[in-house]
């Protein structure tokens, strides 16, 4: 893990990890860690800045197991979810 803390992402703030240990947590085999923290990126980051770490087709595939983890962030990301679904933007 880091220990270069310029390379953190801001709102992992928490956490002694660079923005590659991150997509490394977020692509590994652990699927609660990668839940756990794909989850703090949609309460945490700015919107722009998830798309960094996650895809919309990330989000649509785990779309059940996040939303309930997503906290006061949950209506607005149901909003994105429902609309781009709606829209075929996402299956």
């Amino acid at each position: 893990m880091i220990h270069d803390l310029t390379d953190r992402p801001d709102f992992l703030w928490d956490e002694p990890f660079s923005r590659d240990d991150l997509k490394k947590l977020l692509d590994g085999e652990n699927e609660e860690e990668s839940l756990y923290y794909a989850a703090k990126i949609l309460r945490e980051a700015r919107f722009e800045e998830v798309w960094d770490y996650l895809s919309p087709a990330f989000l649509s595939s785990h779309w059940e197991k996040l939303r309930w983890r997503l906290g006061r962030r949950k209506k607005f990301w149901e909003f994105f979810y429902t609309t781009w679904h709606r829209h075929g933007l996402i299956a």
